[in-house]
């Protein structure tokens, strides 16, 4: 894996722990939840392939630790909407 991908990887999870005001504002909090669980899972699928492409063995705990921890991170708010009455259809 090249280090641009790599630094464009921790770009795109780190930019998604943040949610710009504007948005916040626009959307009912169902509607932001259900974007979350969508990010989520986008998240967790860059995390497995970016796990598949690491070849630098120094790299290869911290491609574990992203992919676990947003795998749970998922599994979290997919859990959340559901308690809400947020069905899989709706996301």
């Amino acid at each position: 894996m090249k280090r641009e991908d790599i630094f464009r990887f921790l770009s795109d999870i780190s930019s998604s722990l943040f949610i710009g005001e504007n948005e916040e504002t626009v959307k009912t909090p169902e509607i932001r939840l259900a974007d979350e669980v969508k990010k989520a899972h986008q998240d967790w699928l860059k995390a497995q392939k970016y796990f598949e492409c690491v070849t630098d063995p120094d790299l290869v705990d911290h491609a574990i630790f992203a992919e676990e921890a947003a795998r749970k991170k998922y599994i979290y708010l997919l859990k959340k909407a559901k308690e809400q009455g947020i069905y899989s259809g709706k996301l």
